[in-house]
């Protein structure tokens, strides 16, 4: 995983077993990895909020697998999320529906503000569920690119 925008293709990979199955998450969507025998596995785009809001109704946490304090899955029985605390930021993650996108992304994002309260949610999406976020009122930050040999 790239740290730095200004990181070089070299700088990422003298470090990484490079053989097949490897993957980078190029944080920043600037490195060209393809003559390194890398494709892309998708292109996303960093989301944030900053939000203060009730738990929607239905939601609950789910009984602790991890046994992580920083860890947290959420679930209403139709949508469900992961939120992570690294740092000074909550993560929004492994977002789920069977349901309403709109819907989905209200209550995972009340389960992630319950869980880390005051801390600013981040994460990335792409296609649906980033046009969602969006509207759920999260703001994109720049672009992710994950990188698969």
């Amino acid at each position: 995983m790239t740290l730095a925008p200004d990181a070089s293709v070299s700088d990422v990979l003298d470090g990484i077993d490079t053989s097949p199955g490897c993957s980078v998450k190029d944080s920043f969507g600037c490195l060209d990895l393809s003559e390194a025998g890398f494709e892309v596995l998708f292109e996303a785009t960093w989301i944030a909020r900053e939000v203060r809001m009730p738990l929607e109704p239905g939601w609950s946490r789910m009984p602790d697998q991890f046994d992580d304090p920083f860890v947290a899955v959420w679930s209403d029985g139709v949508s469900g999320v992961t939120a992570n605390r690294d740092g000074d930021f909550a993560g929004l993650s492994n977002l789920y529906t069977r349901g309403d996108l709109g819907d989905a992304w209200r209550g995972a994002t009340s389960a992630v503000a319950t869980t880390f309260p005051g801390l600013p949610i981040t994460g990335y999406e792409r296609g649906d569920d980033l046009a969602a976020a969006l509207r759920a009122g999260y703001t994109a930050l720049g672009p992710l690119r994950i990188w698969l040999k």
